[in-house]
């Protein structure tokens, strides 16, 4: 017998995380990650700053939260769903196999500048990247994805 969480659980946690090179400014990047965080969670201090070298010597700063309690997965995913547009979201969805795992998590990439300046859109350069980690125990983790892409 498979249990099954409640409807409402089918997102265990949502990892945020992007990373600033030496030329951006660190208010600007926090400002575009502040963008896709819903009300509730703008002003916690949720991300943790990891402050490393590239190849070269060059600082870069990391940016990164892990969402694991319910209520603010809930609220997050409720927000970033309703602010992504339905082109973007089919997208997704039709290049699932490349934006999912075996593992149930769904990972999207968001236009670091763009969400800067209050737009939320796919991107592969300089991203914002999310990983949602489906629950196995909600069901098919495609068909959860499917429907979490469906919804606002």
């Amino acid at each position: 017998m498979v249990r099954r969480l409640p409807e409402n659980r089918t997102l265990q946690s949502a990892q945020i995380s992007t990373i600033a090179h030496a030329t951006d400014d660190l208010d600007r990047v926090q400002a575009a990650l502040r963008f896709i965080l819903p009300e509730s969670l703008k002003e916690k201090e949720i991300f943790t700053r990891r402050y490393i070298q590239g190849h070269h010597g060059n600082p870069i700063v990391t940016f990164e939260a892990k969402l694991t309690k319910p209520q603010e997965v809930d609220q997050f995913t409720h927000h970033f769903t309703r602010q992504l547009e339905k082109n973007e979201k089919l997208l997704i969805e039709r290049d699932l196999d490349m934006h999912s795992d075996e593992e149930g998590n769904l990972y999207i990439r968001i236009d670091k500048q763009q969400a800067f300046r209050g737009v939320i859109e796919l991107g592969d350069e300089d991203p914002i990247r999310l990983r949602l980690k489906f629950s196995r125990l909600s069901g098919e983790a495609g068909e959860l994805m499917k429907k979490f892409l469906e919804s606002e």
